[in-house]
């Protein structure tokens, strides 16, 4: 009994895993300690909930900000905190450079954001 309770398990979080790219957006939220973890959002979520999902998860109810960085230029965006853009709109108007999968075909599609949560460590 106890192999099969693991085998239907791993079966059901296997097929979870095949199909967070078509029901959610996942980001890899870096601090600025370099501590990363990736956060689930659904696609059908607005900007605030990228806030919403990062604040449960870190259990931080002071974000300063969730940015991106550009690949290329180096330059900072600040996400907005928007209960009205959804985040699928957000994305397809956002120049590549700052929106680019960071892990390689296979695997899913990952977006990096930054979280200042005021903390900050001596190098910072």
């Amino acid at each position: 009994m106890q192999s099969y309770t693991q085998t239907k398990y791993d079966t059901l979080l296997i097929d979870y895993m095949k199909q967070l790219n078509n029901k959610k957006y996942l980001f890899e939220i870096t601090k600025c300690c370099d501590y990363s973890t990736i956060v689930a959002v659904n696609k059908d979520a607005t900007l605030i909930d990228i806030y919403k999902e990062v604040s449960m998860w870190f259990e931080c109810c002071n974000i300063q900000e969730l940015y991106t960085v550009s690949n290329i230029t180096n330059e900072k965006r600040r996400i907005p905190v928007s209960a009205t853009v959804p985040i699928k709109q957000y994305l397809e108007v956002q120049p590549r450079e700052f929106f680019q999968p960071i892990y390689p075909v296979p695997n899913n599609v990952v977006y990096r954001l930054y979280l200042d949560d005021g903390h900050h460590t001596p190098h910072t």
